[in-house]
This record gives C-alpha cells, structure tokens and sequence, in this order.
C-alpha cells in the first residue's frame, strides 16, 4: 500500500510560474505609495512568502498601511499581473498522473481564494483536483497553517500521516509541520533545496517526473 493518498499542492511555484506578475504587481503598489524598489530583480524574495509578511516584513510597510498597498496591488494584479503566469513544464502530465493513479489532489494556498479559482480555472488546471483552498483575511485564514487546517476541517481528514504537503519554499514545510503533515519540496520552483532541507522536507525533487516517481515508489 502506497504511503499518502492525499496530496496538498502548493500553487505559485509549484504549479505555476507566477513570479512575474506578483513582482510587477508588488512593484506598482510600492511605487504608488513613495517606496520604489531598488531594482525589479530584488522584487524576486517577495515571490512565495504570505503578501502580508512581505509588505510588512520584507518592505516595511506599516501595518496600519497594509490594506491602502494592497488595494493598490490588486489594482495591477486583478486585471493583468494574476495572468503574466505559466503553468510549469510537465505539471499538468503529472497531475494527470497522479489523479487516474488514485490521489486525491488539493490545493493549499497562501494566495487569497478567489485568486486561486481565477487562476486554476484560468490554465484549466482545476479538473485535476477535488478541493481548492486559499486564504480569506477576513476570517482569519491567513497563514499557510490555517488554510492546511482549514482544508482538513473541510474534508473531515483525521489521519495525517496520509496526508503529503507539496511545496517549493520552506513556507510550505513549516506550515504542514504546524499541522503535523510532512512536505515533499519541489526545485523547479523559487526555494532552493538547503531552504527546503533545512525547513525539514522528507524529499526534495528536480522535477515533476520524479515526484510522480517518487509517489508510486
């Protein structure tokens, strides 16, 4: 009997390369409150990370200024920056895999849910998956911990030890930790393998082939 049968994806960076419309998004939204990034090559370390964390944390963003930069994110994002977005080489075959093989696929993600729906539908991705949850900051699912928790709520899953978090940055290892579910980390992504390693991941793989492989194993 194989070991999980339930598997989290992360999405940006795990399905898709969403990297150039959240840097071009974080850039217009620094810039329309005075904070101009120093290139558009340093917006890369924003690329992952929970958006409230790299507001606040990574640019310094006042706490009581979250909301005016992220309506003013949103303004870039929605229309056009949600979509300056690609599905990584070789995800759809496995995920294509992965579901006649039997899994029950999820999506876990930081990124707030409607954009979640907008994108998987957009790449046609979301038939693969039984579930998709994102974050909902206005009632308190913010982190990656409380979607993970949110989703086993919503399944009715008790045995955690079935339960495989896939993810790309240490992000996604600590919050399935949090919930006691172990992660798979991903390199075709923005971590690297030392983040993931170091974070606690049980496997880090090259490709989306080999994780395949390393499912049916």
């Amino acid at each position: 009997m194989r070991k999980f049968d339930t598997l989290l994806f992360d999405l940006d960076g795990t399905l898709t390369d969403s990297a150039p419309g959240v840097m071009n998004s974080f850039h217009h939204a620094l810039s329309s409150i005075g904070m101009e990034p120093e290139s558009h090559s340093e917006l890369r370390r924003v690329v992952g990370p929970p958006l409230k964390y790299s507001f606040t944390v990574t640019y310094g963003v006042p706490l009581e200024r979250f909301q005016e930069v992220m309506g003013h994110y949103l303004d870039y994002y929605l229309p056009k920056g949600m979509f300056e977005n690609s599905v990584y080489p070789g995800v759809e075959d496995m995920l294509s895999s992965l579901k006649k093989s039997g899994f029950r696929l999820v999506v876990a993600s930081s990124k707030w849910q409607y954009g979640v729906d907008q994108v998987m539908g957009h790449f046609g991705l979301s038939k693969y998956f039984d579930f998709m949850g994102g974050s909902e900051e206005k009632i308190g699912r913010i982190e990656k911990s409380d979607v993970i928790r949110y989703i086993l709520e919503t399944l009715n899953i008790t045995d955690l030890s079935r339960v495989l978090m896939v993810g790309d940055r240490k992000y996604d290892v600590e919050g399935a930790r949090e919930c006691g579910i172990a992660t798979a980390g991903v390199l075709w992504g923005y971590g690297t393998r030392e983040e993931l390693e170091k974070a606690g991941a049980v496997a880090t793989l090259d490709t989306p082939a080999e994780l395949t492989k390393y499912l049916a194993d």
